[in-house]
């Protein structure tokens, strides 16, 4: 007997394909749960499914087929399955098609062929508009920038910057072209300032897009989830049939033992048999009027020869009725079938347009080729000058000229890369950094594991880096060659709704190349890999952070502590800190839904500066914030904090530096005298203390804009007064009004004045003006212009320009 229970649910589980790939709130059924009690085979799909493919392909009504394909929609079967899977595929199918009846191979033709053959719009030629579209080209455009500045102590007197973008689609694989060149004069190199920066990308996002807009256009999604398909309506015809055709074996029965047993017959409906369990069934039989079987001889083994005429054929039939609810239950039960239906419906619309769910149905119903398929397991890749990196694990904040890219597939991830990280150069240290902390590295990393590492997850990853000579105009002091190889591994957890943990170990080990000895590259490395436990405390870097929140308290809260040893090394993580120990705490909560917010973090860091003495630094910061709402369009918020970082050794103890400060802000908007307007004023207090220096400070920083008509004026101050007249900053007041206005309808200007007056160092008045406009529909030009007068001569003057000028161009190919 065909599994009806297995049918049925096999076709819930092709409604629910979606469901599984988006979070299950309260209503829906779990994922995982799901999966693990849909079995593989549907025979009820047969029916309905391939009567509609053969009422397409004859265009006549055809009913009743059972499995069996009319020659025509056989051909447009096989016609389809060759032109989007080829001909090795196609007999497979042919092979396996000969064995539909064949309940352990009928789930997967079905699933895998036959149902997105049922869900094709007419005779579309997939192949056909794939190829179509295979390759395009959308140029995003062109700018080009060009400034002066004379002032004599100018980085660059005169420069010149160009960006292009342009976004080529290669076999449907859209990429992402970025190059910027930025060019100009410097009083320390001219050469220095000469570089470029370009990058190539894989457009995820746009590719996702592309091809499920091709699914769309080829498939009905609705056929395709069977969504047209009434279930209550099928699994209970196909009980009505099961127990026509147990009746019809009975009649047959009784009929040759010249007894008639129509009690028996009309005994159980199909809801009956579907809500009622065996027990329940098995009273019904021994309740028949006027039937008078016993329990235990109906519930016996005794061969039928030895049983009364109609104790025996009961018991046949109330066999038959077992066998039958059996079907029913397997699974999930036939009652829970039918009332998670709804649910399922639900859960496959809302899911329809989840990226999860646009990834699964391009990779079941389009040709892809093996590059295809594998970059939709891909979450980025990019080559050329490059950020890579992402939190947690072995590489974070890396820059460098290479290529890396991350793939994420069933839960399983993998980021790999190559590359060369060149730091900008830095004259002052480079004498003491370049033996610590080479400047230049070329290096190679991998990391695997379970989970995405923006979520949940289990990783190892492991970094092989190699100092070599720096690049370009940097200083190259004469420094011992290293290889420098990491293994990192962290582990995030997910606690629910009390937030998430997340740990991570990393160890490195540095081995020197000597020329003396002959050690090469690949013997250096091998030998930072095979000692990587050797100096185990001062090598490593393990870390601890929590992050959470109470949604009843409208509470957030994290909580993190690290370590790193003085020889930890990780060059594919430039901000790593080494012999350091790192703690702190941040509380935010809000009240009466967030009117008032209140915050409070701690961050305190002890760093060795010695590996043979005490010696070391030790930092501290405390902040506590608030934020009243007072209004919906005003509100007060204020913030006091500390900051000292405090010098220790086995000597004496000395302040580095103290900062302290206050402050009141308030924004508003609204109307004044009528007119829209936003205002926002910053009140403080800092105490500064860098010996011998100690200096009080007194801010105030006001920011006024008008909205008049189609214009807007802004006003702007800050004033800053050292009350101490320690003379740390100085006294400083900076004002600035600007008028934004149109010209002509094209002109695009905006007009100021500017005054500066830093005490005793330098003292400006001068104008700024912008312009802007459109010279053609894809031409673009702005010119900004900086005038300024020295109404003080200092010997601090030079420092400060008195024109600077700014010329864009920006032009649209496409």
């Amino acid at each position: 007997m065909k599994s009806l229970c297995s049918a049925l649910l096999l076709m819930l589980m092709l409604r629910a394909t979606l469901l599984a790939q988006s979070p299950a709130d309260k209503k829906d059924i779990p994922p995982k749960q799901l999966r693990a009690a849909l079995p593989a085979s549907a025979p009820l799909l047969q029916g309905p499914m391939i009567n509609a493919i053969n009422n397409r392909a004859s265009g006549a009504a055809v009913k009743d087929m059972g499995p069996a394909l009319l020659p025509v929609a056989k051909q447009d079967f096989y016609a389809y399955v060759k032109q989007l899977y080829g001909d090795k595929q196609l007999q497979q199918v042919q092979k396996g098609f000969g064995l539909l009846k064949d309940t352990a191979r009928i789930g997967r033709y079905l699933d895998e062929k036959l149902r997105g053959f049922y869900a094709l719009k007419g005779n579309t030629d997939i192949t056909g508009f794939l190829k179509a579209g295979a390759y395009s080209n959308r140029f995003k455009g062109a700018a080009a920038e060009a400034f002066t500045d004379n002032a004599a102590g100018a980085l660059m007197p005169a420069g010149i910057n160009a960006r292009i973008q342009d976004d080529v689609t290669l076999g449907n694989i859209p990429v992402n072209l970025q190059f910027s060149h930025i060019a100009g004069q410097s009083f320390i190199d001219r050469g220095a300032l000469n570089n470029a920066l370009g990058k190539v990308s894989f457009d995820k996002e746009t590719y996702i897009e592309r091809m499920n807009q091709y699914v769309n256009k080829a498939f009905d999604l609705n056929k395709y989830f069977l969504q047209d398909i009434d279930v209550r309506a099928a699994f209970k015809d196909y009980a009505d049939k099961k127990l026509e055709k147990a009746r019809e074996d009975m009649s047959r029965l009784a009929a040759d033992k010249g007894q008639q047993l129509t009690a028996l017959s009309s005994l159980l409906s199909s809801d009956q048999l579907i809500y009622l369990d065996s027990n329940q069934i098995k009273n019904l039989v021994l309740d028949i009027p006027g039937f008078e079987v016993e329990e235990a001889r109906l519930l016996s083994n005794l061969p039928d020869s030895v049983l009364a005429p109609k104790t025996a054929t009961a018991r046949r039939y109330l066999h038959k009725l077992w066998e039958l609810k059996s079907i029913l239950s397997k699974g999930l039960a036939a009652q829970q079938t039918l009332a998670t239906q709804t649910v399922v419906e639900n859960s496959i619309r809302k899911g329809l347009n989840s990226n999860d769910s646009k990834v699964r149905n391009i990779k079941e119903l389009l040709p892809l080729n093996f590059l295809q398929r594998l970059l939709l397991q891909a979450k980025s890749l990019q080559a050329g000058k490059i950020a890579a990196g992402e939190k947690g694990g072995a590489v974070k904040d890396l820059f460098m000229s290479g290529a890396a890219g991350s793939f994420l597939n069933n839960d399983k991830f993998m980021m790999l890369g190559a590359g060369v990280r060149n730091d900008a150069g830095d004259i002052k240290n480079v004498g003491l950094n370049e033996g610590v902390d080479p400047s230049s590295f070329s290096m190679q990393f991998l990391q695997l594991g379970k989970g995405d590492v923006s979520g949940p997850h289990s990783h190892v990853g492991i970094v092989n880096a190699n100092s070599r000579m720096a690049s370009g105009h940097q200083l190259n002091p004469n420094t011992l060659a290293r290889n420098v190889f990491v293994g990192t591994v962290s582990e995030q957890v997910s606690l629910g709704e009390y937030g998430t943990i997340a740990a991570e170990i990393s160890k490195s080990n540095s081995e020197y190349r000597n020329a003396a000895t002959g050690n090469d590259y690949a013997l250096t490395s091998k030998a930072a890999a095979f000692t990587l436990f050797n100096d185990f405390w001062q090598t490593i870097s393990v870390g601890l952070d929590y992050t959470g929140t109470v949604k009843s308290l409208d509470l957030s809260q994290r909580a993190y502590i690290s370590y790193s040893g003085l020889g930890y090394s990780n060059p594919a993580a430039p901000g790593s800190a080494r012999g350091t120990v790192r703690y702190g705490l941040n509380l935010r909560r809000s009240w009466n839904k967030r009117r008032v917010t209140v915050g409070f973090r701690a961050d305190l860091q002890d760093m060795r500066m010695s590996a043979l003495t005490n010696s070391r630094w030790k930092n501290s910061a405390y902040t506590i914030d608030a934020r009243v709402k007072v209004k919906k369009n005003f509100s007060l918020s204020t913030r006091i904090g500390q900051s000292v970082m405090k010098g220790i050794s086995d000597k004496m103890d000395q302040p580095g530096y103290v900062n302290r400060h206050v402050s009141l802000s308030s924004q508003y908007s609204g109307k004044l005298w009528s007119l829209p307007q936003s205002n926002n004023v910053t009140f403080s207090l800092q105490q500064m203390d860098i010996l011998p220096v100690r200096s009080l400070l007194v801010n105030l920083n006001v920011n006024q804009s008008f909205i008049i008509n189609t214009n807007m004026l802004t006003v702007s101050m800050m004033y800053n007064k050292d009350v101490k007249g320690q003379a740390l900053y100085g006294d400083l007041l900076t004002a600035e009004t600007g008028w934004s206005y149109t010209v002509l309808k094209k002109l695009a200007c905006t007009s100021g004045i500017t005054y500066l007056n830093n005490k005793a160092v330098v003292e400006q008045a001068g104008i700024k003006q912008s312009i802007g406009t459109e010279l053609l529909p894809r031409l673009n030009v702005n010119l900004y212009l900086d005038c300024r007068k020295n109404i003080v001569n200092t010997t601090q003057n030079y420092l400060f320009g008195n024109f600077s000028t700014q010329l864009m161009i920006h032009y649209l190919l496409n």
